[in-house]
């Protein structure tokens, strides 16, 4: 039946009227059935309407048949970030006109949204996934537990880790056999401080990877594995460096900077959190390194560096605040407001202006990331804050922090 929407297609493609396209060769009736899958027809029929056409019907159904094929291939690449892979499936793809009547065009347009993320292109990626949000509790099983998959990383991006849990966790891995999601769980569940329901997501994360020799993607959840461990203060931290080792230097064998630069990030991290600001401010430098300048990555590195450099008094005041100029004009060019508050607040350290530093803190900057979910940026400023109401005597401020910290942990 697939043969009558093809005829359909080139036929509207062509702009003639099924009565110009069966003439001499059978009824308008006839036609119309044919296009429409409701009758059977001769071989002969349809090799003289695809003539009339001027195609090849045996190699329209061909790739026809092929779409799904394609498909599945192309979103195995995309699982897999084989990214030059998936450039070839998608470019193969879209000169197939028939794409776009077969029964996979949702599975193709969901597909799209999740190749428009994986090359940062997530306004693109918004444009599509607006056209099926009105239908989509009407998709085939496969198709609507991919649709809540593609929302929850979509929502992860726009850093909605609730809602992103909320929908990932109606997927049904007996239904939808991609158990990456479990991956977007790990990250969502870690960034609204469940860290127990992120590390079991994360185990079956890994779990997923290694059984589809997934070696990148085992790197990834590797590192999140490693970013939860730091927030337990019974795991050894000596023990996650030699992990975060290894990690860099899986990515040197796969030749990935992008993801060196990432691991790079989270180990400066971990130095900077137990105050070897030193060790901190060399390894965000490399990480910056990896980096395309102005970019919101490159961004949270130059911030780490500009404060294990203050903290550790690596810089004269000159360097600092070029370098605070330079994150600050990258964020206004971005006009972005986390970017905004990060960069604004060296300022006030570097001119030595100590209580407007932390007026500021907390009457814009610390509201501001508590609004917008940045759980790292909030645990990291309250500490600072509670150090600073607790050293000036302004002990009723500092206990207003704590039963705020409790209150979210409880």
């Amino acid at each position: 039946m697939n043969e009558g929407k093809i005829i359909k297609y080139y036929r509207e493609n062509a702009g003639i009227t099924q009565e110009e396209l069966g003439r001499g060769i059978c009824s308008v009736t006839h036609i119309s059935k044919i296009e429409l899958g409701q009758t059977h027809y001769s071989p002969e029929i349809i090799l003289l309407l695809s003539e009339r056409l001027n195609i090849n019907i045996n190699q329209e159904m061909n790739a026809f048949k092929n779409i799904k094929q394609k498909l599945d291939l192309l979103h195995e690449a995309i699982i897999m970030q084989r990214i030059q892979e998936a450039d070839s499936i998608i470019d193969e793809l879209e000169r197939n006109e028939l794409i776009h009547i077969s029964d996979f065009k949702i599975l193709y347009k969901l597909i799209q949204v999740r190749y428009h993320h994986l090359h940062g292109r997530i306004a693109e990626a918004y444009k599509i996934i607006r056209q099926l949000q009105k239908d989509h509790s009407n998709l085939p099983s496969n198709e609507g537990h991919l649709f809540k998959h593609v929302m929850g990383i979509l929502h992860i991006c726009n850093q909605e880790y609730q809602k992103a849990i909320e929908i990932l966790r109606t997927i049904n891995n007996n239904e939808y056999k991609n158990r990456e999601y479990y991956y977007h769980l790990a990250i969502s569940y870690h960034a609204d401080n469940a860290n127990l329901m992120a590390y079991t997501c994360a185990e079956k994360a890994l779990q997923f990877f290694k059984e589809t020799n997934n070696f990148l993607r085992m790197i990834d959840v590797q590192m999140v594995i490693l970013i939860i461990h730091s927030r337990d203060k019974h795991h050894s931290f000596k023990d996650r460096i030699k992990k975060y080792d290894a990690l860099i230097q899986s990515c040197d064998l796969c030749n990935d900077p992008e993801r060196k630069a990432i691991i790079l990030h989270n180990l400066a991290l971990e130095y900077f959190r137990v105050k070897e600001y030193t060790s901190a401010s060399k390894i965000y430098k490399q990480s910056m390194g990896l980096k395309k300048k102005g970019t919101g990555r490159y961004l949270l590195s130059l911030e780490g560096y500009i404060q294990s450099c203050l903290k550790s008094n690596l810089l004269s005041k000159g360097e600092l605040l070029t370098l605070i100029q330079e994150g600050l004009a990258a964020a206004e060019k971005m006009k972005d407001p986390i970017y905004m508050h990060l960069f604004k607040l060296p300022l006030y350290l570097v001119e030595n202006q100590e209580s407007e530093y932390f007026q500021y803190l907390s009457d814009h900057a610390l509201p501001f990331f508590k609004m917008y979910g940045q759980v790292f940026f909030v645990e990291r400023f309250e500490k600072e804050l509670f150090d600073y109401y607790a050293n000036t005597r302004k002990l009723d401020k500092a206990m207003a922090i704590a039963r705020n910290v409790m209150n979210a942990g409880s």
